[in-house]
């Protein structure tokens, strides 16, 4: 028995031996059970190699982190100056962020939608910049994704 098992089980056996109501607390504690899932990861190729690739991705994957974030602090707050208004949703920079978050995601719940024709042109160029943020390390972390799955394949 490892210390994931102990945790999901002690809430089962506090419970027991308390038997009040109050027991709301452990509840959360019932819930990392569902931890005991990722136990099985050590089984599975596809998971092993997938780990594998992101363990050394991190680099490329805290750039793209960044520079996405840049994107959502620039385009949040351009949007914001350009679009305000009595009648805009783009009521805070806060909520021109959530904006320039979906949008950037390639989501667009289209909940917010720009008006003016500068507007519509920054969501233009936002749209390009987060293609190219993805792209970029995109193909850097398949290479490696090739590389690690070719090591696992030859270790067979």
């Amino acid at each position: 028995m490892n210390w994931i098992d102990f945790v999901t089980i002690m809430p089962y056996y506090i419970q027991f031996m308390a038997e009040n109501d109050e027991g709301q607390a452990l509840v959360v504690l019932r819930v990392l059970r569902v931890i005991r899932v990722l136990k099985l990861a050590r089984h599975s190729k596809g998971i092993i190699i997938v780990t594998k690739t992101l363990a050394a991705s991190v680099n490329e994957l805290a750039l793209l982190l960044f520079f996405w974030f840049i994107g959502v602090i620039i385009f949040g707050s351009i949007m914001y100056y350009l679009e305000f208004s009595e009648d805009s949703k783009f009521t805070s920079i806060l909520q021109s962020s959530w904006w320039a978050v979906v949008t950037m995601s390639t989501v667009g719940y289209g909940d917010m939608v720009p008006q003016t024709p500068f507007g519509k042109l920054v969501a233009s160029v936002c749209m390009m910049f987060s293609m190219i943020v993805i792209a970029l390390p995109v193909t850097v972390i398949v290479s490696k994704f090739t590389r690690v799955y070719a090591k696992y394949k030859d270790k067979l």
